[in-house]
C-alpha cells in the first residue's frame, strides 16, 4: 500500500511495479502541477469504451459536492482501491487532492482489504459491488475492517437484494452511488438500508427525457444537460428511483420487459430455492418467433432440469409468462469489465462455447 500525503507526492518518482501506483503517482503530480484537461475512458459495459475530455473544473466540483454531502475534512484518510485510470478511482484522488488529506492507494483486486491491519485508522474507501460482495463472505476480521471506515461508497452497478441486506447490517455508513463518466462519477447517494431514493448532491437539477430516461445538469456536467439511457421515477425534484436501463429493455413478442425486473426476480428465487449464492444475469437471444427471446445466465458448473424447474415454479410467483426466461445456461466463471461491471455480452459467449 502507497501512502500519498500532501508533503510527499512531488517528491515520488513513479518507478513501483504497481500499474495502480504509478498512474496514481502520474495524476496526483499532474494535479499538484495545476493540470487543466484531464482524458478518461467510459466503463464499456453497454458497449465499446469512449474517450472522454474533462476539465479540472469539472473534476473540483464532483469533488466539493461529494465533500459537502459527506462533510469530509483535511483529516480524512482516503483509501483507494478502485482503477485509477477510470473515474470512480480518479474521483478518489481528486477529493482527496482538493481536501488536502492523506491517500492510501492499494492495488486492485477482489480484496484489497487483506494487507490492512485490523484495527486500520482509514476512514473513507470505495468499492464496487463484486469486491463488497466478497468481502462480506470472508471472515469476520474482514467485515471488522470495513466497519473500521466512517464511510464507504458502492457504485459502478446495481445492487442486489442479497447484497445489500448484508451491507445494510455493516456499522459504516454505506452509500450506494448513482453516476457515470459523463457527469464526472455520482451525482446522487443513497444510504444503504436506511434510503430507498437517491438523493442528488447540492446545485444538481433532474428531469426525463421522452423515454423516461433521466437528464442530469450541474457544475460537474459544466451546467449542460447530460442525457443519459437509464429509466427513473422522479419522487421529487432532488430524489428518483432507477427502474433500469432503456437499453436493457427486451422486446419479446410485442412485450417490452425490463431486464433488472427480471434479474431481481431471479435472484429472489436462486434465495428461495436456497441457492441465494448464485450469481446470475438476464439477456437475450434472437428469436424468429418472439424476436428477442429472454434467457438467463447462472455462474454454476451445470443445470439440472429439476433445478431448472423449480426456479421457474418460483419465478412463476414474481412475473408474468412473457417476463419469464425461456432459456437457462450455465458458465464456471462470469466475466467483467474493468470497472467491474459483469459483461455480457462475452460471459454469454462463453456459456454458449461450452455447451
Amino acid at each position: 500500500m502507497l501512502h500519498l500525503s500532501p508533503f510527499n507526492i512531488l517528491q515520488l518518482e513513479p518507478n513501483y511495479s504497481s500499474v495502480q501506483f504509478n498512474q496514481a503517482i502520474i495524476f496526483c503530480k499532474d494535479w499538484l502541477n495545476g493540470k487543466q484537461q484531464f482524458t478518461f475512458h467510459t466503463s464499456g459495459s453497454t458497449g465499446s469504451p469512449k474517450k472522454i475530455e474533462l476539465s479540472r473544473t469539472q473534476l473540483e466540483a464532483s469533488a466539493k459536492g461529494t465533500i459537502d454531502v459527506l462533510q469530509l475534512s483535511s483529516s480524512e484518510k482516503i483509501f483507494v482501491c478502485l482503477n485509477t485510470q477510470l473515474i470512480a478511482g480518479a474521483m478518489m484522488l481528486v477529493r482527496g487532492l482538493v481536501l488536502q488529506g492523506d491517500l492510501f492507494i492499494e492495488d486492485t483486486s477482489v480484496n484489497p482489504l487483506k494487507n490492512l491491519p485490523l484495527h486500520h485508522q482509514l476512514t473513507f474507501a470505495s468499492f464496487v459491488p463484486m469486491q463488497l460482495s466478497a468481502l462480506l463472505n470472508d471472515d469476520d476480521e474482514t467485515i471488522s475492517k470495513l466497519n473500521s471506515f466512517k464511510h464507504i461508497l458502492i457504485g459502478g452497478t446495481s445492487i442486489s437484494n442479497s447484497l445489500e441486506e448484508k451491507i445494510s447490517r455493516l456499522k459504516v455508513d454505506a452509500f450506494h452511488t448513482y453516476g457515470m463518466t459523463e457527469t464526472v462519477s455520482h451525482i446522487a447517494l443513497r444510504k444503504i438500508g436506511k434510503e430507498k431514493y437517491f438523493t442528488t448532491l447540492n446545485n444538481v437539477s433532474l428531469k426525463k427525457d421522452d423515454r423516461d430516461c433521466l437528464c442530469v445538469k450541474s457544475p460537474s456536467t459544466n451546467n449542460n444537460w447530460t442525457i443519459t439511457n437509464d429509466v427513473v421515477e422522479l419522487i421529487n425534484e432532488k430524489q428518483f428511483v432507477i427502474k433500469g436501463r432503456f437499453d436493457n429493455i427486451i422486446n419479446t413478442g410485442g412485450v417490452k420487459v425490463q431486464t433488472e425486473k427480471v434479474e431481481e426476480a431471479l435472484l429472489y428465487a436462486l434465495s428461495k430455492i436456497g441457492k441465494p449464492y448464485l450469481q446470475a444475469f438476464i439477456t437475450f437471444m434472437d428469436d424468429e418467433i418472439v424476436g428477442q427471446k429472454i434467457i438467463a445466465v447462472l455462474q454454476t458448473p451445470k443445470l439440472d432440469e429439476h433445478f431448472i424447474q423449480q426456479l421457474k415454479n418460483e419465478l412463476q410467483l414474481h412475473l408474468t409468462k412473457y417476463e419469464i426466461p425461456k432459456q437457462f445456461f450455465p458458465v464456471i466463471d462470469f466475466e467483467f469489465t474493468s470497472s467491474g461491471k459483469i459483461n455480457k455480452k462475452v460471459t454469454l459467449l462463453k456459456a454458449l462455447n461450452s455447451l
